[in-house]
């Protein structure tokens, strides 16, 4: 059975120069990705960055381009190792299958190879037993589809498009035998956007350091095989917010509410002890359905200063509220 080199041993280590260490990685290196058959492209820095992660979870992305070639390159890393299991999710069957999407693009990397393809089951079978599979989670219930299979790899594509649940449920997918030397992988890709925006934020890039989630940011600049002149004219037809976030990959850019606007309110760390407040709460009424993901309560607290109160007031007073 063939194995694959993932870390060595502390005593080892202490015997070991840096630089051997190094060759020893760079051969590792080489055998999953630059002679791997089934991997056509060479990967650009970034991505090697990402493909030499040792970390159970991380993100690649932050701008467009490149991201689904990266994830596609970490799940076929390891497909020379007999029952290797890897699984590629997108939010639903369409986006997995649409031109240049991941299924499409897997197509376009295997069909000369010696893996065979499975129509029925979405799934690529490698001369070794390992297998590469797609799959989509369009509802919260999908994700019991995955009750029974082990995976050593599963990755999402655009994860700011699945819920946070459906994400954290797969990691009870991510297993190996005994003695096995795969290494266990969550591996991600998506842009700033989208309905699970804030909970891919705080997950990798608030908490991400400490909780050992690792984020590899990437921009339009670290592609060089995109036709950037081109894809910055399509780019201009985006609104601000959404340009911002595809061209530069910027996780702290909001579109505006429909009430209220960010840029009106100063950020305070304290408020005046006279001045007027007000508690809101907004009840989610919504019950729990299978399928269905109902928002969470929400409340505010508003604060006035006095003298824009007795201002107010007075307006009030003389009719020209």
């Amino acid at each position: 059975m063939s194995t694959v080199l993932t870390k060595t041993s502390k005593s080892t280590q202490k015997c070991m120069t840096e630089l051997e260490i190094r060759k020893l990685e760079f051969a590792h290196f080489c055998k999953t990705i630059l002679d791997n058959p089934y991997i056509p492209n060479k990967p650009t820095i970034k991505q090697m960055e990402f493909l030499l992660l040792k970390d159970k979870e991380a993100l690649y992305g932050g701008a467009a381009g490149g991201k689904s070639d990266a994830l596609l390159m970490a799940a076929l890393q390891y497909v020379h190792v007999p029952d290797y299991a890897a699984i590629l999710f997108r939010r639903t069957y369409k986006d997995l299958s649409m031109p240049g999407a991941l299924m499409d693009r897997a197509h376009n990397w295997l069909d000369t190879t010696d893996a065979h393809w499975k129509e029925a089951t979405k799934q690529w079978i490698f001369p070794s037993g390992a297998t590469l599979n797609f799959a989509y989670l369009a509802t919260e219930n999908d994700k019991y589809n995955y009750q029974g299979p082990e995976f050593q790899f599963v990755g999402f594509d655009e994860l700011t498009q699945f819920e946070e649940s459906q994400y954290r449920y797969l990691f009870s997918r991510l297993r190996r035998l005994q003695g096995s030397k795969v290494p266990i992988r969550a591996r991600v890709s998506s842009n700033p956007g989208g309905r699970g925006h804030d909970w891919v934020k705080r997950r990798f890039l608030d908490e991400g350091e400490e909780k050992g989630r690792i984020f590899v940011p990437a921009t339009l600049e670290d592609n060089p095989h995109l036709d950037k002149e081109e894809y910055e004219h399509s780019l201009m037809e985006l609104d601000p917010v959404t340009r911002k976030q595809l061209r530069e990959g910027d996780w702290e850019v909001r579109a505006d509410g429909n009430k209220f606007k960010r840029h009106w309110f100063e950020v305070v760390n304290d408020f005046p002890t006279d001045s007027r407040k007000i508690r809101y709460w907004d009840l989610a009424a919504t019950e729990p359905k299978p399928g269905k993901d109902p928002d969470w309560d929400s409340r505010s607290l508003a604060c006035r200063e006095r003298r824009y109160l007795l201002y107010s007031q007075y307006h009030e007073d003389k009719g020209h509220s």
